[in-house]
């Protein structure tokens, strides 16, 4: 069969950058899906994605469908001639077309077809139309008179099988051959010859530099050239690499200069009005410490580069200056005295004020602090302050400097230094594998902040709901977990939900309701914790039958089973408490309590003893949180049970006997499933 290449170029108005990566693979991979569907092989897909355009081509794809055979089953040989009849009218044939076949429930109809395989040319519209369809784009907009919506208004588009363009229209636009090159640097249309030849097209004659990830790699090389140029170390921040590289076409990148006074700021601040005003990168000296330097990056080659650097600098200047007015202004009132301000920010209309807030999570704070054995008055403390920098001008114009600028203002307050490191730190982890706070205070405040908010959201009824979790209540579950796993805190969910529940005022959901709903859902978001660790489901799975309120205590079961798995006498030990399980499942864990007197074979004695020594151990290291010691010592039971399947009968007809070995396996079931149930690993 023949192959083409394919090419589909969709030119627009500048798109927007942080969705440009999101939509050129949503719409490689619509496609793709929507080929394979149709039964059309092809070779190597290449996705390009500029500010104007989006381009997917496709090499070597099957210009026809290939034939396919069709079988549709009827009804057996014995059903009703209406019911056989009806099927051969619904295949559109007479009955003498069907055939019977042989299935090994008997004869049955079938009719069998041959069909032709479509044009690729026929077929690309269609999928272009639902590709374009797919594309995950937030808000579509309208242009013009037309009632057409797309992320952006389409000003062109190439839909080609080899020379061949597809017959349709997309946006009221008529398909062709021609190409748009740079904004400034290119004159007139491009006409593109071929799937070939368009990326090399568009660099010689458009001055477009198609590939994304080639655009991002020049990018970076040349930011690495300047800061060697300027002996300096560039902070390459991946997210604002994405999105440069998504407003330009042709990088050019230029380094400027700021007024070294401007150092006197914090640097984040800086940082934060470079990158997210400017979308400019920082650089930093030997030690670390920002350098007075700023890199863009341009869409255009100038003929002057010095005059792009100057305007860059006028610019980025009243910036700055902005910042150091922000920051010499909020330092010339205290942090506690912008917390009454607090009372009229709504922190959730049921909830109440973020003061109101701040007063449950200072109140908590100290309460956890106490159980993990630090200063409870600190935590409070820092509690009482956590939320202040919201009404900081540097915080109302930089939203991410939230806890930094707290952390700034309270040292310039004259607070202590671990309470002013905790403003900022008990918004630590961020993000997955972000750090975790650096002290006792600060993780005492982080865990009361997000068990305050996931007590008051689940107590108005508002968790979570498939993809919708607008307060991030997953990832502060996953932060609350860790800081408790991770620093080894001791700390009894339950109790803690109770202390918190009794901190808020009406709620509508009801105590007893909401503890084992909420203590579900943070247990669970365990699992995606230990996934990310590699660890066995099975593993999860085994604990959470047998998990107390801790977290610390669960990931102690959890990775002593880790341990345990590795056992050579693991598997049987398993395979055997799931047969126990269904021996007392189907017949009764017996009458009586377990009675020694009562035992008459050596198999069963063996296993007796042996259990006995293993619940003498258990007492000592569960007691002692000494999980690993406790399922290394069931080893010993392995070859005894092993023993007592092969030579006990243990429904004897002997009723006292019967019982009597019921109950030695309910004991036994009990000890066995101590730290986990073992019955549910992986054999």
């Amino acid at each position: 069969m023949s192959h083409a290449d394919f090419l589909f170029e969709l030119g627009t108005e500048e798109l927007p950058p942080k969705s440009l990566i999101t939509l050129s693979k949503a719409l490689e991979s619509s496609i793709t899906k929507q080929l394979k569907d149709l039964g059309l092989a092809h070779g190597t897909v290449t996705p390009y994605a500029t500010p104007r355009r989006l381009t997917v081509i496709i090499e070597a794809l099957e210009v026809q469908q290939a034939e396919r055979q069709e079988s549709r089953r009827g009804p057996s040989v014995k059903a009703p001639e209406k019911a056989v009849l009806g099927f051969a009218r619904s295949c559109n044939v007479a009955l003498t077309d069907l055939t019977i076949v042989e299935t090994d429930k008997g004869q049955y109809y079938e009719f069998d077809r041959q069909i032709k395989g479509s044009k690729t040319l026929e077929l690309l519209a269609a999928v272009i139309h639902q590709a374009l369809a797919d594309l995950p784009i937030a808000k579509r907009m309208r242009w013009g008179s037309s009632r057409n919506e797309f992320v952006r208004p389409v000003q062109w588009f190439i839909l080609s099988l080899g020379n061949e363009l597809v017959n349709t229209q997309l946006f009221d636009l008529t398909n062709g051959h021609s190409s748009r090159g740079h904004r400034f640097h290119s004159e007139g249309a491009i006409i593109i010859n071929s799937a070939s030849s368009y990326a090399e097209q568009l660099r010689t004659q458009g001055h477009v530099i198609v590939s994304f990830n080639e655009r991002k790699a020049m990018i970076r090389s040349q930011i690495l050239e300047q800061a060697q140029q300027f002996n300096a170390t560039a902070v390459i921040d991946e997210k604002l690499l994405d999105e440069v590289t998504g407003l330009v076409e042709w990088p050019v990148c230029l380094t400027g200069r700021f007024d070294k006074t401007f150092l006197e700021v914090p640097a984040q601040a800086l940082i934060s009005s470079m990158k997210e005003h400017q979308k400019y990168f920082h650089f930093v000296d030997s030690k670390g410490d920002i350098l007075p330097l700023f890199l863009t990056v341009s869409n255009i080659i100038s003929n002057d580069a010095t005059k792009v650097i100057a305007g860059n600098e006028r610019v980025i200047r009243p910036r700055l200056a902005d910042a150091g007015f922000f920051f010499e202004t909020d330092k010339k009132t205290t942090l506690e005295s912008r917390n009454k301000a607090l009372g009229k920010v709504v922190f959730q209309a049921k909830l109440g004020t973020v003061l109101d807030k701040t007063q449950r999570v200072a109140k908590l704070s100290s309460a956890i602090a106490s159980l993990i054995g630090t200063d409870s008055a600190l935590a409070a403390r820092a509690a009482t302050l956590s939320k202040a920098d919201l009404n900081t001008d540097m915080v109302l114009e930089f939203s991410d400097l939230q806890g930094l600028m707290g952390h700034v203002y309270a040292l310039n307050d004259g607070e202590n230094p671990v309470v002013a490191a905790a403003l900022e730190q008990h918004y630590w982890p961020k993000f997955a594998g972000d750090r975790l706070p650096e002290s006792s205070i600060a993780s005492a405040v982080a865990i009361a902040d997000r068990l305050d908010t996931l007590v008051g959201l689940f107590g108005i009824g508002q968790p979570p709901t498939g993809s919708k979790d607008p307060y991030a209540l997953r990832r502060a579950t996953v932060g609350l977990l860790r800081i408790i796993i991770e620093q080894d805190l001791e700390l009894n969910l339950s109790s803690l939900l109770d202390r918190s529940y009794a901190l808020h005022k009406d709620l509508a959901i009801p105590l007893e309701k909401l503890r084992p709903q909420l203590l579900g859902f943070i247990f669970d978001r365990l699992r995606a914790y230990y996934e990310d660790q590699n660890v066995a489901i099975d593993i999860y799975l085994a604990v959470m039958q047998n998990k107390s309120n801790s977290p610390l205590d669960f990931d102690r079961r959890v990775q002593a089973v880790s341990e345990f798995v590795k056992l050579d006498t693991a598997p049987a030990l398993s395979a055997s408490n799931k047969r126990v399980g269904n021996i007392l499942g189907k017949n009764g864990r017996g009458n009586n309590a377990f009675n020694r007197s009562l035992l008459k074979e050596s198999a069963e004695v063996v296993l007796a003893d042996s259990l006995e020594n293993v619940m003498q151990n258990n007492l000592v290291v569960i007691a002692q949180g000494n999980y690993h010691s406790a399922l290394q010592g069931l080893a010993q039971l392995a070859k005894p049970l092993d023993q007592f399947f092969s030579e006990i009968m243990v429904m004897s007809d002997d009723d006292s006997l019967k019982n009597n070995r019921l109950a030695l396996l309910a004991e036994l079931e009990v000890e066995l499933g101590r730290v986990a149930d073992i019955s549910l690993l992986a054999h």
